[in-house]
């Protein structure tokens, strides 16, 4: 199906937004290098290349963000929808509802929004069916959710006198997943806040024993052996940025 919606697996980030990113990310990790080498051009190389792996994971960050988001906004609809549906409203009718629903707690730019209108201006005058409609927005959208409701939908479609206890029934079973996962997350906040303080600490032990030291670290500076050392410790720092990065992404 064509169509100009926003495909979510895909960063919509601009072009100049990428290039902002990457030149952020590349004058902190120049910078983290510098208090490990305090040799400024290999700072500035260490960090522009690192930068790049940076703005990829920024970058897929604000995938996975818009994604989540996304999410809790189809549960929103759901939840609209199964008001609707208990109201005797059946699939087209409750649609709508959750359309007008929707806007009272989001704005017109929403992608909820923007889908649920999308589906509807389509349905009425481009003659599509609506599962089909759902199923593109949930090929579009890579969510689970979204995909399970889809094929649900384009199964009771006008088949069902069950459309609201499906609907209410669906709605419930996603908004106890996502209330797992929130309790997974709020009970790791705590230990992202603390795994990220400890990866700046060791920078800032150095940076600060490097101008109080009294020469103390020179020797890391100045000589093969300490470069090869710093080297060592950015690798490692690196390392644990990325695990931490990696672990404290848990999936529901």
């Amino acid at each position: 199906m064509h169509t100009n919606m926003p495909v979510y697996y895909i960063c919509n980030m601009k072009k100049g937004q990428h290039v902002a990113v990457y030149l952020i990310a590349s004058i902190l990790a120049s910078a983290v290098a510098f208090v490990f080498y305090h040799i400024l051009p290999a700072a500035l190389i260490v960090g522009f290349t690192v930068g790049v792996f940076l703005e990829k994971i920024y970058s897929q960050s604000a995938i996975k963000k818009r994604q989540k988001n996304l999410r809790l906004q189809f549960r929103d609809f759901l939840e609209a929808m199964a008001v609707a549906a208990r109201a005797g409203n059946v699939e087209v009718q409750a649609i709508k509802y959750a359309a007008k629903d929707l806007r009272m707690s989001y704005t017109e730019q929403a992608d909820i929004v923007r889908e649920i209108d999308h589906i509807i201006m389509q349905y009425e005058g481009g003659g599509i069916a609506i599962k089909d409609l759902f199923q593109d927005f949930a090929d579009r959208s890579r969510l689970a959710d979204v995909q399970n409701f889809a094929t649900i939908y384009g199964v009771i479609e006008g088949k069902s006198d069950r459309f609201g206890d499906i609907v209410v029934q669906t709605h419930e079973i996603i908004g106890e997943k996502i209330e797992v996962e929130q309790e997974i997350e709020t009970g790791i906040t705590a230990a992202k806040s603390e795994t990220y303080m400890m990866l700046v600490m060791p920078i800032v032990v150095v940076g600060m024993m490097s101008v109080v030291g009294g020469g103390l670290l020179d020797a890391a500076f100045t000589t093969a052996i300490g470069h090869l050392a710093a080297t060592a410790a950015l690798i490692l720092f690196v390392i644990s940025f990325i695990m931490a990065v990696k672990f404290t992404d848990i999936e529901v």
